[in-house]
């Protein structure tokens, strides 16, 4: 069986999971060296594009080890969007998946630095 018929992929908090969508167990997991608490994820067939914090890794899907990175140094860090011709012609709701969850991300972000701190005092 091929590794990614098998696999799901999960990724948050600077963090990307494969794990077997058997039984949820985790095959694997990769820590983003210079990632934020907010990564976007493409699969892409053998591979993974991870995006986070103003850096992109190509992650092998069988195994989690970086194929190659690519630091977009001074290009700054707003919300990443991934797409791929490749994985966009097997699964066509994958960049629009990674756009809902993108700006999902930024509104709860944004939602939290707003919140005033919690001052209620005791009598």
């Amino acid at each position: 069986m091929n590794f990614p018929d098998h696999a799901i992929y999960a990724a948050f908090n600077g963090r990307v999971f494969a794990l077997d969508r058997r039984d949820g167990s985790i095959l694997w997991r990769w820590i983003a060296p210079k990632g934020g608490n907010f990564v976007t994820l493409l699969p892409d067939g053998d591979q993974l594009l991870v995006c986070s914090n103003g850096y992109l890794w190509a992650l092998r899907a069988e195994d989690g080890s970086c194929l190659w990175s690519q630091p977009f140094k001074g290009e700054g860090t707003g919300i990443p969007v991934l797409a791929s011709p490749r994985s966009g012609s097997e699964h066509p709701t994958t960049a629009t998946m990674a756009v809902l969850a993108a700006a999902a991300a930024e509104e709860e972000r944004s939602r939290q630095s707003s919140t005033p701190p919690n001052t209620a005092t005791s009598s």
